[in-house]
């Protein structure tokens, strides 16, 4: 075994963080940026995501959301759902896309069905920033910033 192939790599999965945004088909709305720590074990996704506040409370800056799904070769699936907060909905989004051969990006469709609301549908788009040890650190930042 040589040096380098003995050597951990996460080169051939999702973990990591990832910075992209999503939007609203039909919708005369900007896209929304957003970022996500994504940690995947080789069939399930779990993690959480990170955006600016832009339908809830207004005392609040950013949203956080846990992530939970799974993904096939070059495909992904999983459902975000919102951590409760003043003004929040916690109605389940779905996610599907797909992922690069490199799985430096992912895109895709997301939509929600709240009860008493139309489907709301849109596209969305993630690019990795990091992969693996480095990412837990960043998210570790991430966390102590949204606790102050």
């Amino acid at each position: 075994m040589t040096a380098k192939s003995s050597q951990f790599s996460r080169e051939g999965d999702l973990t990591g963080l990832w910075s992209g945004e999503y939007w609203s088909v039909g919708e005369p709305v900007p896209p929304v940026p957003f970022s996500a720590h994504l940690i995947d074990n080789g069939r399930d996704i779990t993690g959480t995501t990170l955006e600016p506040n832009t339908f809830a409370h207004p005392g609040l800056i950013e949203l956080s959301a846990e992530i939970l799904g799974s993904r096939g070769e070059l495909s992904v699936r999983f459902t975000k759902l919102y951590l409760a907060a003043p003004g929040v909905h916690r109605d389940p989004i779905f996610y599907s896309g797909s992922v690069d051969s490199k799985f430096t990006m992912i895109d895709g469709e997301w939509a929600i069905e709240a009860p008493g609301y139309e489907l709301m549908s849109g596209r969305f788009v993630l690019v990795r920033v990091s992969r693996g040890p480095e990412t837990v650190a960043i998210a570790r930042e991430v966390e102590l910033e949204l606790k102050r």
